[in-house]
């Protein structure tokens, strides 16, 4: 997996130590599938779109909920998750390496 490629799209590569990752926070891991949202000024969503078709609030809200931690190792070449389910995992993966 090509790093610099991972950072261009929006990762965030950390390097400490014998750890080296590129991490992806909520916003990119959102617009890798497809999810956009606006926000009033409290962070409270005013309108969402899943793949140019409105969405509700609530659903958007769902959405952004069952989104975690996630990041590609670059020692072990693998990538890793936390605190989200492994479908919704793979699918943000999936939509990150179709644009690498």
């Amino acid at each position: 997996m090509d790093i610099q490629r991972l950072v261009k799209i929006g990762g965030n590569e950390w390097i400490k130590g014998e750890h080296h990752r590129v991490y992806f926070n909520s916003d990119v891991q959102a617009k890798m599938i497809g999810l956009s949202c606006s926000c009033y000024k409290t962070g409270n969503i005013s309108s969402a779109t899943l793949n140019g078709e409105v969405i509700s609030n609530c659903e958007a809200k769902r959405i952004l909920s069952s989104i975690g931690k996630l990041w590609y190792d670059a020692k072990t070449g693998k990538w890793e998750h936390r605190d989200m389910a492994d479908s919704r995992a793979q699918e943000i993966i999936d939509a990150i390496e179709a644009e690498v």
